[in-house]
């Protein structure tokens, strides 16, 4: 059904540049005319899960410097995908379930959040997965995110009960303390934007400036989303990209993502392009993205998209 919907789609593209071919005002084109092909769709599965087998289920997602994909799969551990196959990077850790957000650090290792337990997990090359930090370390909620700041060297991680922390590769921990439950988190140059649903069931963005590796500044409420564009979709991932336009993922089916820019209009992403919700986006080299993605209330495949800028970092 997911490949008919995007076929369709590809279709009529198709047909709407062959109409305007064949109402040319010269119906008899110079042998020196070149008619240019359509635009390549910029959207595009990167990895067809549902059409190799159904165990396969995929969730947290991220990208390499070599322009690698990795993702976490339900009880299967974390693999990577080459070409058209997948290769194992890790095991699957005993009665494990997915990650739900991982991240690939300067040491190479991949870290990752279950998002209903209160630690990160470190997942070295074939070997299952170990705790990294917990409670014992000062994480206080359920991680719900991850992401690693690669001009600091340091993650950024959140959770359920409105907390984000900066934590280095030594595992040293500071903590900032929101009202809320963090869905997201995502370094944009020289600010930390967070995804939070507050008190009042609000889905919100904030932006605070980083200071440094070890302070934030104070912060200030960005995008209200809840108000502007959606009062029942839930935020899933964001992004932001070279020039602070932020990308809002959502659980809603009918619209996967919105971009909203710098003077705070905003407007759908590719619209019609992406079939069902966003899980978990990542942006890889150059202008690539990937997402793992919802039809359905069931996690399917990986796709690429074509975001014509670079990422933020």
């Amino acid at each position: 059904m997911k490949k008919l919907i995007y076929n369709i789609i590809s279709i009529s593209i198709l047909l709407t540049t062959l109409t305007f071919i064949s109402c040319s005002e010269d119906p008899t084109p110079s042998l020196y005319e070149v008619v240019e092909p359509a635009a390549p769709i910029p959207v595009a599965r990167h990895y067809d899960f549902d059409d190799k087998t159904k165990k396969e289920v995929p969730y947290g997602i991220t990208v390499d410097a070599a322009g690698i994909v990795y993702v976490s799969l339900n009880g299967q551990g974390i693999k990577k995908i080459v070409s058209d196959t997948l290769a194992v990077f890790s095991p699957n850790a005993t009665n494990a379930p997915f990650f739900k957000s991982i991240a690939i650090a300067s040491d190479n290792n991949i870290y990752g959040v279950r998002g209903g337990i209160k630690g990160i997990y470190k997942v070295v090359q074939n070997t299952a997965p170990a705790t990294f930090v917990s409670s014992s370390n000062g994480i206080a909620d359920n991680v719900s995110d991850i992401e690693f700041d690669s001009n600091r060297n340091i993650f950024w991680a959140c959770g359920s009960e409105g907390n984000i922390y900066r934590i280095t590769l030594d595992k040293n921990i500071k903590k900032y303390k929101m009202s809320g439950n963090i869905s997201a988190v995502k370094v944009g140059g020289t600010d930390l934007f967070v995804a939070l649903r507050d008190t009042n069931n609000q889905e919100l963005i904030w932006k605070f400036p980083i200071v440094s590796v070890d302070s934030l500044g104070e912060g200030e409420l960005y995008f209200n989303y809840s108000e502007k564009v959606d009062s029942i979709a839930k935020i899933t991932d964001i992004a932001i990209d070279q020039d602070k336009g932020l990308y809002i993922c959502s659980n809603s089916q009918a619209i996967a993502m919105y971009l909203v820019h710098q003077d705070k209009s905003f407007s759908e992403f590719y619209s019609g392009l992406i079939v069902g919700s966003i899980y978990s986006f990542t942006w890889g080299i150059d202008t690539k993205a990937y997402f793992t993605n919802i039809l359905v209330g069931v996690n399917t495949d990986v796709w690429k998209v074509d975001m014509k800028k670079n990422s933020s970092q």
